[in-house]
């Protein structure tokens, strides 16, 4: 049973990027929230299919930036039935008592070449924790990408928790990927 755990995303995930002068609205078509884990010491990957963005973002005054992302963690797919069962149930994403999760940016500084790193509080299973996502950002034809990744320790969250915590069984270490399309200034 495949299951992921966060975030993320949290952001939410990560969850995570963006930010900075009027806000841009998110193409949800074009966008992914994902993550990658080991089950079993095999790599698995997962996403969420609905995320939510509140961004401003100018790759010029990284520093101004604004941006709140949320997740629906209902929408997991972690590829099969019984594990997106698994996953959303109380000892995982706990989605009839706490249905998502979110990130908001704190700060985000440039690094030059186009890359970026934000940093922010991701909110999971009722937790809140700092946590640091390195992106780059590319702009055409009125659109700006956001792509990047961060660590998350899933422990940390509770999630897979009680009889799921076995890092043997399902590592601790969750990265969660990003790309998010923007339109507007």
């Amino acid at each position: 049973m495949k299951f992921l755990t966060s975030l993320a995303l949290s952001a939410a995930v990560a969850l995570t990027m963006a930010p900075a002068q009027a806000a841009q609205t998110l193409n949800a078509a074009k966008s992914t929230l994902g993550f990658s884990f080991k089950q079993m010491n095999v790599p698995t990957e997962g996403r969420f299919k609905s995320f939510a963005a509140n961004v401003s973002f100018d790759p010029a005054k990284p520093e101004a930036t604004k941006a709140v992302f949320t997740v629906d963690l209902g929408s997991v797919d972690v590829g099969s039935a019984d594990g997106n069962t698994t996953v959303r149930g109380a000892s995982f994403f706990n989605i009839a008592s706490l249905p998502k999760a979110s990130f908001t940016a704190k700060s985000v500084k440039a690094l030059g070449g186009g890359k970026f790193e934000t940093r922010g509080t991701l909110s999971l299973k009722g937790i809140s924790r700092e946590v640091v996502s390195q992106f780059t950002a590319s702009s055409a034809g009125g659109e700006t990408t956001l792509q990047g990744s961060f660590p998350v320790q899933r422990l940390q969250f509770k999630v897979g928790d009680g009889a799921w915590d076995d890092t043997e069984a399902i590592a601790d270490l969750v990265t969660v990927k990003y790309k998010f399309v923007l339109t507007g200034k």
